[in-house]
């Protein structure tokens, strides 16, 4: 299992913990080109000796962050990019780069067919964090080559464009928190904000426990995701050892409908 782990690095002191019990395949949100995770310049990318290196891409990009990163990507030193945008994937296209390409888009890639018609354009991808333990063996089955998903972490719920922490701010005259609780008052589900320059990320107040899932066929990787989690408390994780009064299953046991049923005439 441990071998086939990509790992989101939120703090650079904890590579050696990670290397030590197994890992081998890191993840760096690059500067200027990711909401909702902590970032790293070019330079401290390039600095870090890891052997599976990737660099997290997940805005949504406009014509200018597109024509920046021409200059960019042929400077990082790394194995493969995971993006959002498939702007980047016509730009690497462009660039002949030889990176590995995959896509990461949290709410799309949610039946076999689409993942596989994506396939044939990326090295693999991430299904969705959304699906069912059943929908996720039926995709898992079906793939033309092997994808990603979701192990451990905050399950990302929304991305907006908007700062939407810093409007809250300033029409509500509250303290500016760029890393902030909220509560919807008709349902008290809770959300965990985190705003950059580039917008905002709500992820789940459970941390996501996929443990279960580790038995599917046609696995690239299995991802943890280690924003706002203590190091500890991961490497539980990797121990085989849960914190279940902080963790949930997500949807594994909650279908979600992606379309409405058509009605009988």
């Amino acid at each position: 299992m441990i071998s086939r782990i990509l790992i989101y690095v939120s703090d650079l002191k904890y590579i050696d913990d990670y290397r030590k019990a197994g890992i081998d395949a890191f993840l760096f949100a690059l500067d200027g080109y990711a909401v909702g995770y902590k970032t790293y310049s070019i330079e401290e990318i390039n600095k870090i000796d890891v052997s599976n290196k990737y660099v997290l891409l997940n805005r949504i990009l406009d014509n200018k962050d597109i024509d920046k990163l021409k200059d960019i990507l042929p400077k990082l030193n790394i194995k493969g990019l995971i993006f959002e945008d498939l702007g980047v994937l016509m730009l690497c296209k462009k660039l002949n780069l030889n990176r590995e390409l995959i896509l990461f888009q949290n709410h799309f890639n949610t039946n076999s067919m689409s993942v596989n018609s994506y396939l044939k354009r990326v090295d693999s991808l991430f299904l969705s964090n959304e699906l069912t333990r059943d929908e996720l063996k039926v995709i898992t089955d079906k793939v033309s080559k092997p994808v990603i998903i979701n192990l451990y972490g905050y399950n990302q719920v929304m991305y907006s464009r908007r700062k939407l922490l810093s409007n809250w701010s300033k029409y509500f005259n509250v303290p500016y928190k760029n890393s902030n609780i909220i509560e919807d008052t008709a349902t008290k589900v809770r959300f965990r904000a985190i705003e950059n320059d580039y917008g905002t990320v709500m992820y789940s107040d459970k941390i996501f426990n996929g443990r279960e899932l580790l038995n599917l066929n046609n696995i690239k990787y299995f991802y943890i995701n280690t924003m706002m989690i203590d190091n500890k408390i991961i490497m539980d994780f990797l121990k085989g050892i849960d914190n279940k009064e902080l963790e949930d299953n997500g949807f594994l046991d909650k279908k979600t409908i992606f379309k409405l049923k058509v009605r009988d005439k």
